[in-house]
C-alpha cells in the first residue's frame, strides 16, 4: 500500500512544522526554552534574595542577641562599631553601681508598683542598714537615685545619710545625692496597684468596676504606661550626660598635660589601667533589668537567675556593677548632641549579695 506507507514516512506533525519554519524562527524558539528553563531553575533563588523595604531587615534577618544592647548602634540605623573599634579607648571609664531599693510593703503583697510608691517594710529598712557594707571603702565620684520616695529613702540609708529610724546623720554630709527621674521605676500602667497575676486587660476591668463604669467606650483615668524602649531612652540619656560630665572632668583636670593625655589614648597602658569614675545608682528592678539587658545581654551567664515569670531576678538591695568606656580622646563638644557620644558597655558583676552576708534578703526574688 505506496499510500500507507507514504502515510507512515511523514514525520509528527510537531516536526512537520518546524521542519517549515526558517532559521530565524528556530533561534527564536530555541532562545525561548533557553530563558523558560533559566526561570524555573533560578526562581527559588530570585525569591530569597528579593529586596526587603527600608526598617524591616529584622522580619528577614533576626538580630543577633547582643546588636540591640550595643549602645554604639544609632537610632538612625547608622552603626559606629567599626569606627570605634579603630580608636583606642579612652584612659578613663565610668563604673556604673545600680542597686534595687529594699523591700516595700507592696512588694510583700505581690502588688505592681511602677510609678507608684509604697514604704520600706522594717525588713527592707534593716537590710538597708546592712547594704553600708557596700559602699566602705569605696568613693563614689557621683551618687544617684530615684525620685520615688523607696528609692530615695534605701539611698540615704544605704550612703549613710539616715539612720534606720529615719533620722539624720552629719558624719557623712560630703555624699550629696542627686535625685534624678530619670532612674524611676517603668511605668506600669493600669496594673499599677494591683496584683501582679494580673493583665492589663483584668486590671483595667477591675479599675472599671470600681469607677462604676460598665461602658467600654468610656475613657477612664490611668497611670502612664512606658514601653522598654521608652525607660531605655531615659536611662541611655542618663548615661550619655555620665560620660560626657566624666570626659570633661578628666580632661580639664589634666590640662597641663593634655598633648600627654591625647598620646595616652593610644598606649595601653592607659586602656589597662583607666582611671575609674564610680557612680552610685539606686533605682528599680524593671529598669535595672532593662539596662543589663540592653547594655550587656551577650554577656550574661546562661544561668543567671530569674523570676517565675522567666525575666532576670533583680531582688533587692542586690548589686549590679557595669563598665562603661569611651573611645572618644577629647572633650565632648559643649552643644548637646547624642550621636557625637559613643560608649561601650561591659559586665563588672552580676547580682553581687556578698554586702548582705549579715542580713540576707528574705522571701522570694519579688519583682
Amino acid at each position: 500500500d505506496l499510500e500507507g506507507m507514504e502515510s507512515r514516512r511523514k514525520p509528527p506533525r510537531l516536526f512537520l512544522r518546524l521542519g517549515s519554519t526558517t532559521m530565524a524562527h528556530q533561534h527564536h524558539l530555541s532562545l525561548i526554552v533557553i530563558v523558560a528553563f533559566l526561570v524555573a531553575f533560578l526562581a527559588p533563588s530570585i525569591h530569597m534574595t528579593a529586596a526587603v523595604p527600608q526598617g524591616t531587615v529584622d522580619a528577614v534577618t533576626p538580630t543577633p542577641k547582643s546588636s540591640s544592647a550595643d549602645p554604639l548602634t544609632r537610632d538612625d540605623g547608622a552603626d559606629d562599631r567599626d569606627e570605634a573599634e579603630n580608636k583606642k579607648l579612652a584612659p578613663f571609664l565610668i563604673r556604673l553601681h545600680l542597686l534595687r531599693h529594699g523591700e516595700t510593703h507592696a512588694n510583700v503583697k505581690n502588688l505592681v508598683l511602677g510609678q507608684g510608691d509604697s514604704p520600706l517594710t522594717d525588713d527592707g529598712v534593716a537590710v538597708a542598714s546592712a547594704a553600708t557594707a557596700y559602699v566602705e571603702g569605696l568613693r563614689f565620684w557621683r551618687t544617684y537615685c530615684s525620685d520615688l520616695y523607696r528609692a530615695h529613702r534605701t539611698a540615704r540609708i544605704v550612703l549613710g545619710l539616715e539612720d534606720g529610724d529615719g533620722n539624720a546623720r552629719g558624719t557623712t554630709s560630703d555624699v550629696d545625692l542627686i535625685v534624678d527621674s530619670r532612674l524611676r521605676e517603668l511605668a506600669k500602667g493600669a496594673r499599677e496597684g494591683y496584683l501582679k497575676k494580673l493583665s492589663h486587660d483584668e486590671a483595667m476591668a477591675m479599675r472599671r468596676r470600681e469607677a462604676g463604669i460598665s461602658d467600654n467606650e468610656v475613657e477612664i483615668e490611668v497611670p502612664k504606661l512606658e514601653s522598654i524602649d521608652d525607660a531605655w531612652r531615659r536611662a541611655k540619656d542618663w548615661i550619655d550626660c555620665l560620660v560626657r560630665d566624666a570626659s570633661d572632668d578628666y580632661y580639664s583636670s589634666n590640662d597641663a598635660k593634655e598633648g600627654q593625655d591625647d598620646a595616652s589614648c593610644d598606649s595601653n597602658e592607659s586602656e589597662n589601667d583607666p582611671k575609674i569614675y564610680d557612680v552610685f545608682a539606686l533605682s528599680h528592678s524593671a529598669l535595672i533589668r532593662t539596662m543589663i539587658h540592653k547594655m550587656v545581654d551577650a554577656e550574661l551567664p546562661s544561668n543567671y537567675a530569674t523570676t517565675k515569670e522567666g525575666s532576670l531576678s533583680i531582688p533587692n538591695l542586690l548589686c549590679t556593677v557595669i563598665d562603661v568606656r569611651t573611645y572618644e580622646c577629647h572633650h565632648f563638644p559643649k552643644e548637646r548632641d547624642d550621636h557625637s557620644i559613643r560608649w561601650r558597655p561591659s559586665l563588672f558583676r552580676l547580682t553581687d549579695v556578698s554586702h548582705l552576708s549579715k542580713v540576707p534578703p528574705k522571701g522570694p526574688p519579688y519583682l
